[in-house]
């Protein structure tokens, strides 16, 4: 009978420690099994295909954030955008809240249309407003994060329409 209850019990323990390093091993990743992190101002995620938004006469350099990882990510843990931009790709059209988590720097944000009509922006969205979330009043297919007093610069306003192109 101890020879069972012994067996038993080393049973159990066997079972927990492999539940232990299989939920170590996956606690890290997100849905699609991707680790997403920032090391060296750069993604875990696949390489970002670059894109170019124009309007008006000014143009932006963008990263497109276009499978779920980046989009995961977004600019978290970056130190600056270096006069670039990053633009989220969505499958639909819907209402995308965008939030501060893990930023560094002050954003704007704009809301983008399947038209490529720009539908709300939210102007100088600092670090320190998380876990605010923002835009899910817009319905949009684009998101584009630009550097903060951008769309002031550049004097870009709500119902302008943007130019986009792949690099």
């Amino acid at each position: 009978m101890k020879l069972k209850t012994i067996s038993q019990i080393f049973l159990l323990i066997i079972l927990f420690t492999i539940f232990f390093i299989v939920y170590s091993k996956f606690d890290r990743k997100d849905k699609s099994g991707l680790n997403i992190g920032v090391v060296n101002n750069k993604t875990i995620c696949e390489e970002y295909k670059k894109g170019k938004i124009t309007t008006g006469s000014v143009s932006l350099i963008v990263d497109m954030a276009d499978d779920y990882c980046k989009k995961t990510l977004g600019l978290s843990g970056r130190t600056s955008l270096d006069g670039e931009g990053m633009l989220f790709v969505f499958e639909e059209s819907g209402n995308y809240g965008f939030w501060m988590k893990d930023m560094n720097f002050p954003i704007d944000i704009l809301w983008i249309d399947d038209t490529f009509t720009i539908m709300g922006i939210e102007k100088e969205v600092s670090p320190d407003t998380y876990p605010k979330s923002f835009g899910e009043k817009f319905l949009a297919k684009y998101v584009l994060e630009v550097p903060s007093q951008y769309s002031d610069k550049n004097k870009i306003n709500v119902g302008d329409k943007i130019i986009f192109s792949e690099l």
